[in-house]
């Protein structure tokens, strides 16, 4: 990777858990959950049917472990709206220790109910929705292009996370931000910007380990609230 986890995957959420790792330092668990306010892009889509069948991850006392697809599921207060979310293999169950040293993570992201149930399925038809013949009449369902400017100016992301510690204090937090297409956008250039000007760590960084969990606020329109 040339610049630290550049994008919606997992700029927002890492700077996300850093501030919460910052306000427990003891935190021993961490749960984030994200939720997109628009359009999905075709590439986007083929990505989710071909991950279809393929299970989930999270990690546990400090190691990546494999899971059964919608693992687990929880409803989450997004501030503006409260949403049944599920555990996906998200790219933060990676980074998020690295940036954090929480060894236990889990990311949830709010999908349709029939995706959801599709999830659920693929435990016992994983099998069959991974075969050349699903996969191609999936992909072939799926709407080419991607949203608009006009619908990603309308668009927003959600977030929302959670550390715990083993003596009873939790802290939580709420972010919110632009469509993620358009927050992925500029989470690249801003970074650029800081790389080509000299601003960098060698070696590999996530995010928030190489700028601090400020990072996401400085774009516009980014704005986090502490829950408790």
């Amino acid at each position: 990777m040339v610049m630290p986890g550049v994008g919606f995957d997992v700029v927002p959420s890492d700077c996300l858990a850093r501030h919460l790792k910052d306000r427990l330092p003891t935190a021993t668990h961490l749960s984030l959950a994200f939720y997109g306010v628009g359009r999905l892009s075709h590439g986007t889509a083929a990505t989710m049917t071909m991950n279809v069948g393929k299970g989930g991850a999270i990690r546990k006392d400090g190691k990546i472990t494999s899971v059964k697809a919608a693992w687990k599921t929880r409803d989450i207060d997004f501030g503006e709206v409260t949403k049944t979310a599920v555990t996906i293999p998200w790219g933060d169950v990676s980074t998020a220790f690295y940036s954090t040293g929480i060894p236990n993570i889990e990311v949830f992201t709010v999908v349709p109910p029939s995706n959801l149930k599709m999830m659920k399925m693929s435990r016992y038809l994983g099998w069959l929705l991974a075969t050349a013949p699903v996969q191609r009449y999936l992909q072939k369902k799926i709407p080419a292009g991607g949203p608009s400017d006009a619908e990603r100016e309308k668009g927003k992301t959600l977030m929302w996370g959670e550390a715990s510690d083993g003596n009873g204090n939790i802290v939580e937090a709420r972010q919110q931000g632009p469509e993620g297409y358009t927050l992925t956008a500029i989470a690249a250039l801003n970074i650029t910007d800081k790389i080509l000007s000299g601003n960098f760590k060698t070696g590999y960084q996530t995010p928030a380990k190489a700028y601090g969990a400020s990072l996401i606020l400085k774009i516009g329109h980014v704005a986090r609230q502490d829950v408790r």
